[in-house]
């Protein structure tokens, strides 16, 4: 038997889960996610259909019923992992390597008139700040000593030695009359040197050093030196 009453309810039951699914979508996951989540309440008119969110503690009225929900479900598997994409192209030559290298050594100098090579290094082509420092010990026995000690930073492809004046980056010197030090006489003196390089081709950054005067009375040591070479511009 159809009815009025039957009529109203079902007319008013399309307008009914339009609201509620209006309401679920405007509370749905994605809008409460950063609240967490959570459990939805709302009271459901028993003739019309119509809902009203409410509190968690709220008490429907007369002719509602009481309805909840969750607002996000369970996470889900996660997914599997992704095919490794192609190799990039490869990138342009950097700005801000640094080229380096340590030595405790030699343990003499004065092996070689043309100076000993203290620490080499091998760089690519580019443009550097380069430097070195050194500590050179003198230690003799029996008297004061006057001594002369001169240490370089070049840039050389082929066979290093001491160079003239002007041809090397930097040049270090030690100029002094050895102090008693208990029953001898014995001085150090630490030298560092620096300047800027640009080389077209793979080159050899060395530091050398010769004793010049007092070889024949003390014995000079390398006691420790290091060198770098710190990119600073890109090799067009």
């Amino acid at each position: 038997m159809f009815s009025r009453t039957n009529a109203v309810r079902r007319a008013a039951i399309p307008g009914a889960i339009g609201a509620v699914c209006a309401t679920i979508a405007l509370l749905s996951p994605t809008a409460v996610s950063a609240a967490g989540p959570t459990t939805i309440h709302a009271c459901v008119s028993n003739r019309s259909g119509a809902m009203r969110i409410v509190g968690a503690k709220a008490k429907c009225r007369h002719g509602e019923h009481a309805l909840s929900w969750g607002a996000s479900g369970p996470a889900g598997p996660a997914g599997a992992t992704g095919a490794t994409g192609a190799a990039g192209a490869p990138g342009a030559n950097g700005v801000g390597a640094d080229y380096a290298s340590f030595s405790f050594g030699p343990d003499k100098l004065g092996v070689s008139e043309t100076g000993d090579v203290v620490l080499t290094k091998a760089i690519p082509a580019g443009t550097y700040f380069a430097s070195a420092k050194t500590v050179v010990a003198a230690i003799e026995g029996k008297a004061a000593v006057f001594v002369v000690v001169i240490c370089e930073l070049v840039d050389s492809s082929s066979t290093v030695h001491l160079v003239e004046p002007g041809e090397a980056i930097d040049i270090g010197e030690w100029i002094q009359a050895l102090p008693s030090s208990g029953p001898q006489f014995e001085g150090a003196s630490t030298m560092e040197m620096q300047g800027q390089l640009t080389t077209t081709a793979v080159t050899t950054l060395a530091l050398i050093c010769a004793p010049i005067e007092g070889t024949k009375e003390a014995s000079f040591d390398a006691v420790a030196s290091q060198l770098s070479a710190l990119q600073t511009t890109e090799n067009k």
